[in-house]
């Protein structure tokens, strides 16, 4: 990305944010009701992407691509925190997390994957 991109998506980042901005409050709210009820079903693993995609349903059918994007910034947000809290707490560095997580999913693929060919 050259000195001319970068600006232009910097302006594009700073532009969004402050149209954004007001949605924020509403976002949040949303972000906190959906993470409370999606862990209450945390033992129950298979259950919470499914939770997870009708909060993200209902905000984009009910509010709109906007409103979407602002629930979309906020979890992302939650995540960045919640990932370094966790870090913190355990004593480890955010990509020991973030490594962490994605060595499950690998593995968790992997595993899906040698289900479907066992061949």
């Amino acid at each position: 990305m050259d000195k001319h991109e970068r600006t232009w998506l910097i302006a594009e980042v700073q532009a969004e944010r402050e149209r954004l901005l007001p949605l924020r409050g509403e976002a949040t709210r949303t972000t906190i009701e959906m993470v409370r009820k999606s862990a209450e079903q945390v033992s129950q693993p298979d259950l919470v992407p499914y939770l997870n995609l009708a909060y993200l349903l209902g905000v984009k059918r009910a509010r709109g691509d906007d409103e979407l994007l602002a629930f979309a910034l906020s979890l992302a947000n939650w995540a960045v925190a919640a990932i370094s809290d966790l870090a913190k707490y355990t004593d480890r560095t955010v990509e020991q997390v973030v490594d962490l997580y994605e060595t499950a999913l690998m593995a968790a693929a992997a595993e899906a994957e040698a289900e479907e060919d066992p061949a």
